[in-house]
């Protein structure tokens, strides 16, 4: 019983420690990747955390946020009012309108469509708009690092990417997770296949800084199916 109860207190503390560790992961990648005239994409800019470190590192850089529930947009739209580019749309494989499932309880777990969540959430269904990062950006002259926070949806987001992929060749960082994409129908197989045919690798945070080998497709759909790792990059295979 002891045993047990202290597997369910692991349980919850976990996803809590691996985001701090992720978010410390993140902001030392930015630092090795972005010059001070970069340009970051943020694909789910939520409060802009993250967009709050690319505009330190990349003070000349023109920065894109994309958020979709309004509430936040519109605090986005106020916080970096002529700083960087900020829009209202979900990102996706196609431009139009979408439901959204806005979890008002815990607007992080928001998504096009529902995913498992730890606890019962109060969510209220809206409708929004979809583009891709292809319509959005590929006239654009740089792009060098693109965060995808989708709870779930980022194969979506990447199927709609792959001209600014082909163009630009950024590193991509990105959340990927048991409970979140299967929802999308889509798992670690899809992602990695995205990947394996433009010629990209994938890596943990951890691994990348360490200067690790890519992972293989069986280690990735371990990760993902062990629910061991949620957070990855990806980029150009050298």
């Amino acid at each position: 019983m002891l045993i047990n109860s202290i597997k369910n207190i692991l349980k919850k503390i976990f996803p809590f420690t691996s985001n701090i560790r992720y978010d410390k992961e993140t902001y030392q990648i930015m630092k090795l990747v972005l010059d001070e005239n970069s340009t970051f994409v943020d694909v789910g800019c939520h409060v802009g955390e993250v967009m709050d470190q690319a505009l330190k590192l990349s003070p000349n850089g023109l920065h894109f946020a994309y958020e979709p529930i309004p509430s936040l947009y519109n605090d986005l739209k106020v916080k970096y009012k002529n700083i960087c580019e900020v829009r209202n749309v979900a990102l996706s494989d196609y431009s139009g309108e979408s439901d959204f499932h806005h979890v008002l309880s815990n607007p992080a777990y928001s998504g096009i469509k529902k995913r498992a969540y730890p606890k019962n959430e109060n969510i209220k269904k809206i409708k929004i708009k979809t583009s891709t990062l292809d319509i959005e950006l590929l006239n654009e002259k740089r792009v060098d690092l693109v965060k995808i926070d989708v709870e779930g949806g980022e194969y979506g987001v990447l199927k709609g990417s792959e001209k600014v992929i082909e163009k630009f060749h950024p590193i991509i960082i990105f959340e990927h997770g048991l409970g979140a994409s299967d929802y999308y129908n889509t798992n670690s197989e899809d992602i990695f296949i995205f990947f394996e045919n433009i010629h990209y690798e994938i890596f943990t945070l951890k691994g990348f800084l360490k200067k690790s080998l890519p992972l293989l497709k069986d280690q990735f759909n371990n990760l993902y199916y062990k629910n061991e790792e949620y957070y990855f990059l990806a980029m150009l295979k050298v």
